[in-house]
């Protein structure tokens, strides 16, 4: 009886922490085929100015940020685009000299999916 009560418990624990692990990768943006890194990369360095949702903040809207829903910014290469992260444009400060090389490509990716979201 005592064994079938602990059984019974660790699967509900493991159910549980299933369930955690879930909701974490659909927060962090891996759902969605991003890695966590590049939403934690984004949160750090862009969010401010480009918002939650790609579509700009408060802040960013007052200084032009791209919407990253727009054609302009969905029909650039992802080289362009890692260009722009890399040396900057406009008001958006470079991040080459913050970011590697594969931060900017998971970083292209995440904003590409930002776009496609509704």
């Amino acid at each position: 009886m005592i064994r079938k009560l602990f059984y019974l418990a660790n699967v509900r624990m493991l159910a549980g922490l299933n369930v955690i692990a879930i909701l974490t990768a659909f927060t962090t943006g891996s759902a969605f085929g991003q890695s966590a890194g590049a939403a934690s990369v984004f949160k750090t360095n862009c969010i401010s100015c480009h918002g939650a949702d790609g579509r700009g903040s408060a802040v960013g809207k007052s200084l032009h940020a791209a919407d990253f829903h727009s054609s302009q910014v969905q029909q650039q290469s992802d080289a362009q685009l890692a260009d722009v992260i890399e040396k900057g444009r406009g008001n958006m400060p470079a991040f080459g000299s913050r970011l590697d090389k594969d931060q900017v490509a998971e970083l292209v990716k995440y904003v590409r999916s930002l776009g496609k979201r509704k």
